[in-house]
């Protein structure tokens, strides 16, 4: 079902990918509309699917052992076996069909050697299905900005959060609403689900501790992304000159275009994804990025399917 929406619902839903929790009295005054109004049209966005998940930006840096690595896989449009057989796999973040060299990319989080292993074992079986039978993961080694919001580099590689912060974090990754609760979960709502259950101040004190230590970069939205007027999504991988990836990196980091910004263990060692409203957009920034003379080479992926990942 095609989802229309005005130009002030289109201002709600942006409002929401910058801080899904904002108030509706703070979105509002925002946009120029009542607290009521916002919260009867959060609603009927949610009974669309216009939005899909509340999710919550984490630095991977500071989470103890958690990891990220970035799949290329060759498929063909027969074998639809293959990426639903990716979709299963409950360490998946995300999933698009390119065209290029590759045809499917993959985003997997896992926190240990071990857990890379299994996923590795798994990937290969998977493959095996596959006529094509090529296939390049990729390891991330810095985040530089994940949903937009950008990741500032910590003084340590990992703040080694206790049980409690994790367990926290876990729950409030991403949630998804229902007509009947159409809204972020409350605190209170976080507390209960967690083990040993916790108080609304215990959750409260929580998550400022994570806010300040940076854990918690913010607080977003899954949504269709054309229905804020980005229909076009790219990927780049970007070769640099030696020493210079971290300089490159930060110049992309203040690219509104550019949503997601890794650095990888490839000699193409920037990965950026990219969301603009037109071809032509995304070619004025590939103008850009090649105004500096330490960008040495481009591959980009062009996005033709972005599927949508249950929460598991």
């Amino acid at each position: 079902m095609q989802i229309i929406l005005s130009d002030t619902e289109r201002e709600l839903l942006e409002a929401l990918v910058q801080n899904s929790r904002y108030t509706p009295a703070i979105i509002g005054t925002l946009i120029g509309k009542s607290r009521n109004w916002v919260s009867r049209t959060i609603k009927g966005l949610v009974k669309s699917g216009a939005i899909r998940s509340y999710t919550t930006i984490i630095d991977p840096a500071q989470v103890q052992g958690a990891r990220e690595t970035i799949l290329f896989m060759k498929s063909n449009p027969r074998e639809q076996d293959v990426s639903k057989k990716l979709m299963e796999m409950e360490e998946l973040e995300s999933l698009d069909g390119i065209a290029g060299d590759f045809s499917l990319l993959g985003t997997f989080r896992f926190d240990s050697q071990g857990a890379f292993e299994s996923l590795l074992d798994r990937v290969d079986s998977v493959v095996a299905t596959s006529g094509a039978g090529k296939y390049n993961l990729v390891q991330v080694l810095t985040t530089y900005k994940k949903n937009r919001f950008t990741i500032l580099p910590t003084s340590s590689p990992e703040s080694y959060l206790s049980r409690k912060e994790l367990a926290l974090l876990r729950v409030i990754y991403r949630h998804e609403p229902t007509p009947e609760n159409p809204f972020p979960l409350t605190q209170e709502e976080i507390g209960a689900r967690m083990n040993p259950r916790l108080s609304q101040p215990a959750v409260s004190k929580s998550i400022e501790k994570l806010l300040i230590k940076r854990a918690i970069i913010g607080y977003s939205i899954n949504t269709d992304y054309s229905l804020i007027g980005l229909p076009v999504k790219f990927f780049v991988r970007i070769k640099v000159s030696p020493g210079t990836a971290s300089d490159i990196a930060q110049k992309l980091t203040s690219m509104r275009e550019v949503w997601d910004l890794y650095r990888t263990s490839e000699d193409y060692s920037l990965l950026a994804m990219v969301r603009t409203s037109s071809v032509m957009n995304f070619n004025q920034l590939l103008r850009r990025l090649y105004e500096s003379d330490e960008v040495l080479d481009t591959e980009s992926y062009i996005s033709l399917e972005e599927w949508f990942l249950p929460i598991r």
